[in-house]
This record gives C-alpha cells, sequence and structure tokens, in this order.
C-alpha cells in the first residue's frame, strides 16, 4: 500500500516523485487528544450512570459493566488506532500538484492543482506545540472541498511546505 521510496523527513521541499511522512511524534498526539477527549466523556457517563444508579439501585451493576465496557473499548482503540492512521498518511509535491493519500477503511487520494491555490495556512494548538508539530491548511478555488489539512507535520516542515507552496502557488485569483 506504501511505496518502497516514501521519506520521513524531507531536507527540503522540492517537486519530488517519493512520498513523504508525517512526524512520528503525530501517534501521541492523536493519542493524547482521544484520551482527553475520552476522559470529559468517560466523567460524563460516569455522572449519568451514578445518577441513574442513585435513583434505579437494581440497574448499578449493569450500569458499573456498561461504563467499565465502554472505557475498556475507547482506551483500546485509543492506543490501537492512531499508528495505523499514521501509516496510511502520506503526502508528495510534483511540477503541477500536491498528492494526499491517507485514510484506513477509505482511502482517500487527492490531488490538489498547484494552480488552484488561494492560501495556506499553519495551525498549531497547545498540544501540537507541546509535541513540536503543526498542521498545514491548504484553500483552493472553486471546489466543493475548498480546505484540506495536511496534519501531524514537524514544524519545521510545515514552515518550509507553507512557503514552497506560497512560491510556486497558483495565480488563479478569486
Amino acid at each position: 500500500m506504501i511505496e518502497k521510496n516514501e521519506t520521513h523527513h524531507p531536507d527540503t521541499i522540492e517537486q519530488v516523485e517519493e512520498f513523504h511522512l508525517l512526524d512520528p511524534r503525530a501517534i501521541k498526539l492523536w493519542r493524547t487528544r482521544s484520551l482527553a477527549s475520552f476522559g470529559i466523556f468517560i466523567l460524563v457517563m460516569l455522572a449519568v450512570a451514578v445518577s441513574l444508579g442513585i435513583a434505579v439501585p437494581v440497574t448499578r451493576t449493569w450500569l458499573a459493566l456498561g461504563w467499565g465496557a465502554l472505557t475498556m473499548i475507547y482506551l483500546w482503540f485509543s492506543f490501537w488506532f492512531p499508528p495505523r492512521y499514521y501509516r496510511s498518511w502520506r503526502w508528495r509535491i510534483d511540477a503541477r500538484v500536491l498528492e494526499l493519500r491517507h485514510g484506513r477503511l477509505i482511502e482517500r487520494m487527492r490531488l490538489i492543482p498547484l494552480a488552484r491555490l488561494q492560501h495556506v495556512d499553519l495551525k498549531r494548538g497547545p498540544l501540537e506545540r507541546m509535541f513540536g508539530l503543526a498542521s498545514l491548511v491548504i484553500h483552493t478555488a472553486g471546489t466543493h472541498a475548498a480546505l484540506t489539512t495536511i496534519p501531524g507535520l514537524e514544524a519545521e516542515v510545515a514552515i518550509r511546505l507553507r512557503d514552497h507552496l506560497v512560491e510556486i502557488g497558483g495565480d488563479d485569483a478569486v
């Protein structure tokens, strides 16, 4: 599924035929996000289960088992999925397009014509900054999917890629 001539950290952003991978720290970032969002959800579910358990004492065992099963499933998924999703992500630039490929169950292959680029943003939330990562947000002209994000890039790579895309980007003014 992944081509043999892939690289992890491009030293320069050029028009190359090889695919680049995301930074491996993206796995830790995605796990952290998943566990943080799950923590909030599981606390709300715990409050609901305790309230129901107090209101209807005969349901306590079932509520505890359901809450425990839900917790175990989500924890397992939070550790199992991110490395698999990471392995599905790759990108490359050639003379005319930025090509993105990602997805586990449904693989998405997107070709973004460089001539259609409107602007390119960097997004670095607190967790991304903590892991030294950034997401590149690409805006294109005249499409139904005018916004594309490349997550999990090493911050310096994201900056170089942004600058390179702006330099070679389109003249398709809207």
